[in-house]
């Protein structure tokens, strides 16, 4: 199994709140106190962020080729270390192999230029982004398009991901995982290599529990990470209902919490490991301050009765091809076929101190 270590083992310094995973096959699951800070931000706001959430504690930090942001986040980490806030060995860094680079020929070379950009000798844990490939015109180009199609290439994740654990094996990455990857998917990574993967990063809010692949992989031994943990709130449009709605109202008034901390406190609970983004210090600090308290059971069976709904990132360009992880027709059709929610959801919205940054800037591309 891969011999590294990761997100249940308590780091003690500078007061972190960020614990570590262990991998291999340590079946343990996610522990109090963990949470990762995601910046898929870019130039000056995100190099500020991470330098913020440095000094409020974060140490696990995720990021991503396509995010185009290794760079800034490689700097402000290693400005952190110089300053002698904090050590290499502390920091968690989680980035991830865009899906233009899934041709195992080009896994190391890849591997290599984002460890030139992160400017460190190794990466704590490295991703397959998609199980979906595309066809790799340049480095720069990430989305190659012909006319209004996705250009996609039939290259097996299962071949990427050998070309992932030779990256162990070379001492540049400590651990590998899966974004994105259904059951099947990981099944079959499991039964036809030698590792497992460690993580599964994928979207997970209360509107989108994915109950039966968050089993599957407690089961397995596999720490799930939520993307989108809030839903990608918009105040425009008072998306999605349950963030502005009365319940969450009552449940901020009762526990003196934004409806945001309320969320990650219950998705912790739920027993994955949520990413938040932020970038106001404000939002980035209440992120990290959600341990102090506990979510009652009758108010965690009110978040769980919260109808419902599709998945927000789709990837629905590359929809036909033959590795495309989601069924969006079937999760259309449970939508509508469950029960109303046991929260009421009016129209009137509820304006708390919320993270309005949570929405995503990145084409609904996680």
């Amino acid at each position: 199994m891969i011999p590294a270590d990761f997100l249940t083992r308590d780091i003690v310094e500078d007061n972190s709140q960020v614990a570590v995973i262990h991998g291999g096959n340590q079946n343990t699951p996610c522990g109090e106190k963990a949470l990762l800070m995601a910046p898929k931000l870019r130039g000056y706001q995100c190099s500020a962020a991470v330098h913020c959430a440095i000094e409020t504690g974060f140490r696990h930090f995720d990021t991503a080729y396509y995010y185009e942001n290794e760079k800034e986040i490689g700097e402000a980490l290693r400005t952190q270390i110089k300053m002698g806030n904090i050590s290499r060995e502390n920091i968690f860094l989680t980035t991830k192999l865009w899906n233009t680079h899934h041709d195992p020929r080009d896994v190391r070379r890849i591997c290599e230029k984002q460890l030139e950009l992160l400017g460190f000798s190794y990466i704590d844990l490295y991703l397959i982004h998609f199980p979906v490939g595309y066809k790799h015109v340049c480095d720069e180009i990430l989305r190659p398009m012909s006319g209004d199609q996705l250009q996609t290439v039939e290259i097996d994740y299962l071949d990427t991901w050998r070309g992932m654990e030779n990256l162990v094996k070379l001492g540049m990455v400590r651990s590998i995982g899966l974004s994105n990857f259904n059951m099947e998917q990981i099944q079959r990574i499991i039964q036809c290599s030698s590792s497992k993967p460690v993580v599964n990063q994928v979207e997970i809010w209360p509107g989108f529990l994915q109950k039966d692949l968050v089993d599957y992989c407690r089961y397995n031994g596999i720490i799930v990470t939520a993307f989108s943990p809030l839903g990608q709130p918009n105040r425009e449009n008072h998306c999605p209902v349950y963030f502005f709605s009365e319940g969450m109202k009552r449940l901020v008034n009762k526990y003196k919490r934004s409806a945001s901390q309320i969320v990650l406190r219950y998705l912790i609970d739920y027993g994955v490991v949520p990413i938040p983004k932020a970038a106001n210090p404000i939002h980035i600090k209440e992120n990290l301050n959600i341990f102090d308290f506990m979510l009652d059971d009758a108010d965690i069976r009110l978040l769980r009765g919260i109808k419902p709904k599709s998945r927000i990132v789709k990837y629905e360009m590359v929809k036909d091809h033959m590795f495309y992880p989601f069924e969006l027709l079937k999760e259309n059709n449970e939508e509508s076929e469950v029960k109303e929610p046991q929260i009421k959801e009016p129209k009137l919205p509820y304006i708390p101190n919320a993270d309005e940054e949570e929405r995503e800037n990145n084409e609904n591309y996680e």
